[in-house]
């Protein structure tokens, strides 16, 4: 199976977690993040308690296969808004992306139901699968609520998952799954405003080609392990107009 980088182009709304991270890497980059925020001068011991808890994320980020992952906190209308990125990738076995894409999409839809928005979708970089659901509620534990009691969040959902075709890597016979989640539904068509240029910024590209592509923006990186190689685009965390795939209602 050949080695795969995903590239793509993300709002600088997003904050990065890396997977994968050592005590060592968690501290540099914890330390990276409250240089940014005007935050160096915390105490050693609240340092030494956002590194661990940095560190134990990233390991399981790392131990559920991701290879991305990014979150946005801003406002939406003076409304505080947050949401998750995650980009993993698992062995596929296919010979073609169309049928693969269609046997997926067949079997998303049976089982979600009328519970979700199930399509194809043809993204520059391949077709998709694409999921579009409010799954089962997370809770908020008792401990942290007012009430006293477990709280139910809404949480809306998109998954896009395109096998990657041949003619990006040769030899390929690898699924990537981008996965979105949020809290805050009501700013859903806001997010659909940055994921719809984010998933039409996809490439995919072979091992030894990852942050050379022609006419790429300055500023592409492969990062360890040579999973995908981002490019930063500024964009303000606000509703633009733009399109959106859909909304909930």
């Amino acid at each position: 199976m050949s080695a795969v980088h995903v590239a793509f182009d993300i709002p600088s709304v997003f904050r990065e977690t890396t997977p994968g991270l050592d005590t060592q890497r968690a501290h540099a980059e914890v330390m990276a993040h409250a240089d940014a925020q005007g935050g160096s001068d915390l105490p050693a011991e609240r340092i030494d308690q956002m590194v661990a808890e940095y560190e134990k994320n990233s390991a399981m980020l790392a131990a559920a296969g991701v290879r991305y992952s990014a979150t946005c906190f801003g406002q939406f209308d003076d409304e505080w808004s947050m949401g998750t990125l995650t980009i993993g990738m698992t062995p596929l076995a296919y010979r073609d992306t169309e049928i693969a894409v269609a046997g997926m999409t067949k079997i998303f839809a049976a089982k979600h139901g009328p519970n979700a928005e199930v399509s194809s979708l043809p993204l520059p970089c391949g077709l998709a699968t694409l999921v579009i659901q409010q799954p089962t509620a997370l809770r908020m534990p008792a401990e942290f609520t007012a009430s006293g009691e477990d709280v139910p969040i809404d949480v809306a959902q998109l998954q896009a998952f395109i096998p990657v075709p041949q003619s990006a890597v040769p030899g390929a016979q690898t699924l990537v799954t981008v996965t979105f989640s949020t809290p805050s539904t009501d700013h859903w068509a806001d997010y659909c405003e940055l994921l719809v240029p984010f998933l039409q910024s996809l490439r995919f590209l072979p091992d030894g080609d990852a942050g050379q592509e022609p006419g790429d923006r300055d500023g592409a990186t492969t990062r360890d392990g040579g999973a995908y190689a981002p490019v930063e685009v500024p964009a303000p965390l606000s509703a633009t107009g733009g399109p959106a795939l859909t909304s909930f209602g």
